[in-house]
């Protein structure tokens, strides 16, 4: 079913015993790493997505410690076996090109999917070569909407324009956009009987005509990752009409706001916000909502 939102954003479960849609019995488990890092488990494969980066100055972001980092490049428990690791672009809170090495060095079986901007740093590494061979690269000349599989699991490509921060140029003035040139990818991701959305730091200010051209509502994804900048007005807007979506984890959380974020959803199950690293949340593919499922007299405004 879609997620619904309104100004007055309703949720009320009328009857448990009603008819429900059928899926397989399946699970999975997605572990928050920090910012919009996660490790994403179900029967037969681990994915790991923008979670490997950190030692970033100051507090503006959430990253990493140094004992989860350590879990993750020697591929222990929960990271062993990653199958692929999947990086929305090349800014530091998303992607450490040194960690990204060491990883693949040892985790054999790790493939890699990033923009060509990110592969141009890893470059720079000693160690570049001895990994190559596992690295996935897509080209700024490759279509908007690529698709590939990996290790068994269909990934489709979707370029969005990352949110816009602007600065004021000392001598002409003129405001301009820092992240105009950055390549922001966004992953469709099929995996044992899951379809999962991650949207980078793509905003829906910028990309209301690619969701649109994307057609990504004509999926009923699963699971749906998105910034939090889509809890605005043109976030809601961008929802109703091209995300259909059971389940939404908002992500790349201010430090210390969690709680803020948690009370903005408060009551609606099928929205959530991680508040600490590790933490973990299991989502059924046979989740059943009610045929009757309707909403009624919820406020629903981020302040």
């Amino acid at each position: 079913m879609r997620i619904i939102f309104l100004n007055l954003l309703i949720i009320l479960v009328l009857n448990a015993q009603s008819a429900y849609s059928q899926k397989p019995n399946n699970s999975c488990t997605i572990t928050y790493i920090a910012n919009e890092g996660f490790l994403i488990e179900t029967a037969n494969h681990k994915i790991l997505i923008d979670a490997l980066f950190g030692n970033i100055r100051g507090n503006w972001n959430d990253q990493p410690s140094d004992s989860i980092s350590n879990l993750m490049l020697k591929g222990l428990p929960p990271f062993d076996n990653v199958d692929l690791i999947l990086v929305t672009h090349k800014h530091s809170d998303h992607f450490n090109p040194p960690m990204i090495i060491n990883f693949l060095k040892n985790n054999q079986k790790s493939i890699l999917i990033c923009p060509d901007q990110a592969n141009q740093l890893l470059k720079s590494d000693a160690d570049y070569l001895k990994v190559s061979k596992r690295l996935r690269p897509i080209l700024s000349s490759i279509p908007f909407d690529t698709s590939l599989s990996v290790n068994n699991i269909k990934i489709k490509i979707l370029r969005l324009n990352h949110g816009s921060y602007f600065e004021k140029d000392s001598i002409t003035g003129e405001n301009y956009d820092l992240h105009s040139k950055i390549e922001n990818f966004a992953y469709l991701i099929e995996v044992d009987s899951f379809i999962i959305y991650h949207s980078g730091d793509g905003s829906p200010a910028t990309n209301i005509d690619l969701y649109k051209n994307y057609s990504i509502g004509d999926n009923e994804l699963d699971i749906a990752f998105l910034d939090r900048v889509y809890l605005s007005k043109e976030g809601q807007e961008l929802i109703n009409k091209y995300i259909n979506s059971n389940n939404i984890i908002f992500m790349h959380i201010d430090p210390g706001k969690s709680n803020y974020y948690k009370s903005v959803i408060q009551g609606v199950p099928e929205m959530f916000v991680f508040q600490a690293s590790m933490e973990k949340r299991v989502i059924s593919s046979n989740f059943l909502y009610p045929s009757n499922f309707s909403f009624k007299n919820r406020m629903w405004l981020m302040g």
